[in-house]
């Protein structure tokens, strides 16, 4: 199973991918959103089986016109791609990307760039990290 976390905006979705034993995201690139065949590609490609899509929630929890904007996205992107969907809570994904890229020193130009795809990696990494351990709790 490979996985691809989406960290999807209204003008760059940052993608992320697991590795093949789904345990580590790496960043793999962005995509407009408009556009998506890249993403046809990249699921063809790397033999996608699932795709986690970042959710914005407010502070209470409660879904945002981001979070409505991403669904109708969601909806209108899934038919084209035969995988399984998935939404991850992405909360503060793109701060956290933003706080690692200036720890490491990367200048305001590149940031922009690798910004969305980090976040695509800390949503994707989440949703690992939790279904691993679910099945570790199974297990035992």
């Amino acid at each position: 199973m490979r996985y691809l976390g989406l960290d999807v905006g209204h003008k760059r979705v940052g993608v992320a991918l697991s590795d093949a034993l789904a345990i580590i995201a790496q960043p793999l690139g962005n995509l407009d959103p408009k556009h998506i065949d890249s993403l046809h590609q990249w699921v063809t490609d790397y033999r996608i089986t699932d795709i986690v899509v970042g959710l914005p929630k407010n502070r209470q929890g409660l879904p945002t016109k981001q979070t409505q904007w991403i669904e109708a996205w969601v909806e209108k992107t899934a038919p084209r791609l035969s995988v399984n969907w998935h939404y991850w809570n992405e909360a503060y994904s793109t701060k956290a990307a933003e706080y690692v890229l200036l720890s490491a020193n990367v200048k305001r130009q590149k940031r922009k760039q690798f910004k969305d795809q980090q976040a695509a990696v800390f949503i994707l990494q989440g949703y690992l990290d939790y279904m691993n351990n679910q099945q570790k709790q199974v297990k035992a």
